[in-house]
């Protein structure tokens, strides 16, 4: 999954150097586990912050900026592909990213 969620990320146009970009695919990985997929996005933002050794409101605004930079910039083709525009929240992003992902597995 980290591999294929890397590749996809840099296909959306999403800059690797940003920290967003990491917390992405930790995210994605932690999703495999399915008590992570039903759980409140809020502890995942810290469970992502104590991986990364940095706090939850900054996993949270390196998702969104990763997330916005893609939709604003992005290859719109493959955005349309694995991300949505309705309700572009990071929680939103993040389920519809994972199960885009799956389908392709």
């Amino acid at each position: 999954m980290k591999n294929k969620t890397i590749n996809v990320l840099i296909e959306l146009g999403i800059p690797a150097n940003v920290a967003g970009f990491q917390y992405i695919v930790d995210a994605m990985c932690l999703f495999e586990d399915k008590d992570w997929r039903n759980g409140k996005i809020t502890v995942l933002y810290e469970k992502i912050a104590k991986m990364n050794n940095t706090t939850a409101s900054r996993v949270e605004r390196g998702m969104r900026t990763a997330f916005d930079s893609a939709l604003s910039r992005g290859n719109s083709g493959q955005v349309a592909r694995y991300l949505t525009f309705q309700k572009p929240t990071n929680g939103n992003l993040l389920h519809v990213l994972y199960l885009r992902l799956t389908e392709e597995e």
